[in-house]
């Protein structure tokens, strides 16, 4: 994805050139890759004159592309809130998505507490959502915040409940906003099915999980980052 020029590059692994295409609509992430084409998600943001200074429900629709880019189908679509303003935003829930190993299901979370939704991509339908009780962790200040919240009568209270969502084979991982200096974050784990199966701390930036092995970004003694492979035992 280069997000500055809206413009998707298909590659070999050596670096040849598949195909690119440049989308008309910018999208916000690439979630996922299917046998027949790629899932994005996108955000419809109302136009400036609508931004009147408060949350405001900001539609995110999860989309399957062709390899090619001419073909986009709405497979489904969340509404996110966020705080807008003239010339000024701030985040209030997050949108986080995680694809099945097989391209079957999306696990989803747009809001700021502890939801997760369950999608079935072929017919676009949700089968489940599922939650839980959860110690919310209040949002600290960041450099600023302070001067926006008074600039525009704005205040978060807490951090989003769920800060990412992995697939690790039949199982899906719910990095929680718990977190523990030494220990890293809270990890939920859950079947499927959307039953609760146990919890982990992990003190790692994970990148991705893929084909069973976790990828993340580690820094040494000089700040140099790496790549590290891990292969978490099931």
């Amino acid at each position: 994805m280069d997000f500055g020029q809206n413009r998707v590059i298909r590659l070999t692994t050596e670096g040849k050139l598949i195909h690119q295409w440049t989308a008309l609509r910018a999208y916000n992430d690439l979630i996922g890759i299917l046998n027949d084409g790629v899932i994005f998600s996108r955000s419809n943001y109302p136009p400036p004159e609508e931004r009147t200074g408060k949350l405001m429900d900001v539609p995110s629709d999860i989309l399957r592309v062709s390899f090619d880019g001419s073909e986009e189908t709405l497979v489904h679509r969340y509404p996110v809130l966020r705080f807008l303003a003239q010339g000024a935003a701030a985040a209030w829930a997050p949108f986080h998505a995680a694809l099945s190993d097989d391209g079957r299901y999306l696990f989803v979370n747009h809001t700021a507490e502890y939801e997760i939704s369950m999608l079935y991509l072929r017919t676009g339908g949700t089968i489940r959502s599922f939650k839980r009780k959860y110690k919310r962790i209040e949002h600290p200040l960041y450099p600023h915040e302070a001067e926006f919240n008074k600039k525009y009568a704005f205040k978060r209270p807490y951090e989003a409940d769920i800060t990412g969502l992995y697939i690790f084979g039949d199982q899906l991982w719910v990095k929680t906003s718990t977190q523990d200096k030494d220990k890293g974050a809270l990890y939920d784990v859950y079947s499927f099915d959307g039953v609760y199966r146990d919890a982990f701390m992990l003190n790692k930036n994970i990148i991705s999980i893929q084909r069973g092995c976790l990828l993340a970004w580690e820094s040494d003694e000089e700040g140099i980052l790496s790549v590290v492979v891990y292969k978490p035992k099931q």
